[in-house]
């Protein structure tokens, strides 16, 4: 019924958010740059069945096509909705430098 793209930077807690609310297995570990392909699950909410898609982490220059960005940002770009992940132990700009790219 929808998809829905989780975007920040490597190291957010993207494959976290992914595998607590689909009991998907998105790789988590201490360093950044796990993810390294898109990981969906599958989340239910009221009938409706929602595809969340565990983006890469992008980097500034993503949109210019530094890392993986360009495939990143397409993706994201076919997705009903875009959540930004964030730290909330790093400044609000973070999501400045994600809306840029």
């Amino acid at each position: 019924d929808a998809r829905v793209g989780f975007v920040g930077f490597p190291s957010v807690g993207k494959s976290t958010l992914l595998n607590k609310m689909t009991g998907q297995e998105s790789e988590v570990a201490a360093y950044e740059f796990t993810t390294l392909t898109c990981v969906p699950g599958i989340f239910y909410h009221k009938g409706a069945k929602i595809q969340l898609l565990d983006l890469p982490g992008i980097i500034e220059g993503a949109k210019d096509g530094k890392g993986r960005g360009k495939q990143v940002i397409s993706t994201a770009m076919s997705c009903s909705l875009i959540l930004i992940v964030l730290d909330v132990m790093k400044p609000i700009f973070q999501k400045r430098k994600i809306e840029y790219e």
